[in-house]
């Protein structure tokens, strides 16, 4: 795939792969979305579909977060306030624990609004 090079077709790019993991994400069984069977975002550990979904609703409303700040002109702390770059894996952890408690549907229909809004 190309690298979008306007926003019209980073829009297109992001819709268009959005709705191929969509319709991935849909197709998994609810009672398998607890099951730590996939590599984690830190070595050597595990991770659900959910913290899955709770990490790219992380990523994606944190950078919404960043938006609004830059639009604010306000200083954003990249990757987030605490956060450094090479302790990502503890953000990772930060997500999930942020969307612990949501049902797998409420994940994903947080995952649908965080991707419209960008």
């Amino acid at each position: 795939m190309a690298v979008p090079a306007n926003k019209e077709e980073l829009q297109h790019a992001i819709q268009t792969n959005y709705d191929k993991l969509r319709k991935e994400l849909l197709a998994i069984p609810h009672e398998l979305t607890q099951i730590k069977n996939l590599e984690g975002h830190s070595k050597g550990t595990l991770m659900s579909i959910n913290n899955l979904v709770s990490y790219l609703v992380g990523w994606g409303e944190l950078v919404l977060k960043w938006n609004r700040m830059r639009d604010n002109n306000e200083h954003v702390d990249f990757p987030d306030t605490g956060y450094k770059w090479n302790e990502l894996g503890k953000l990772a952890q930060k997500f999930y624990n942020d969307y612990e408690h949501d049902d797998y549907s409420v994940l994903l229909e947080k995952l649908d609004r965080t991707v419209k809004n960008i």
